[in-house]
């Protein structure tokens, strides 16, 4: 197929724009990918020094007290006592097969199985 001059010489201007056009996005994509660096690395460096201290300082002042008062906190302070109860095994070992039971009824009832439905034939 032959093109006349003007249709060339607007094909080639075309292209040399497309060309600009593409040298430019990579330019600001890479201004971007620069911003997005400090940024970055800016906000880490205000996490660390501003934001993980005062969380740190929220719980050791508010948190941990209240959770010291507990009585959940006491009881795992306590010495454990062996039990020689064979019973105390048994009723165990029926929690944790409650347990995988009820995950197992739990996953099988969320899981997406798109091959349990069937498509009606017209």
């Amino acid at each position: 197929m032959e093109l006349d001059r003007s249709t060339r010489k607007e094909l080639a201007r075309l292209a040399h724009e497309a060309q600009d056009l593409w040298e430019e996005q990579r330019d600001v994509l890479s201004r971007a990918k620069k911003v997005a660096r400090h940024a970055s690395t800016s906000a880490g460096d205000l996490a660390r020094k501003e934001v993980l201290p005062r969380a740190y300082d929220t719980y050791r002042e508010t948190i941990h007290p209240t959770l010291a008062k507990l009585p959940w906190s006491q009881a795992a302070k306590a010495p454990v006592r062996k039990s020689s109860n064979p019973f105390v095994f048994v009723l165990m070992a029926i929690g944790t097969i409650a347990v995988a039971v009820i995950g197992y009824a739990a996953w099988q009832t969320l899981r997406a199985d798109d091959d349990l439905w069937v498509e009606e034939e017209a």
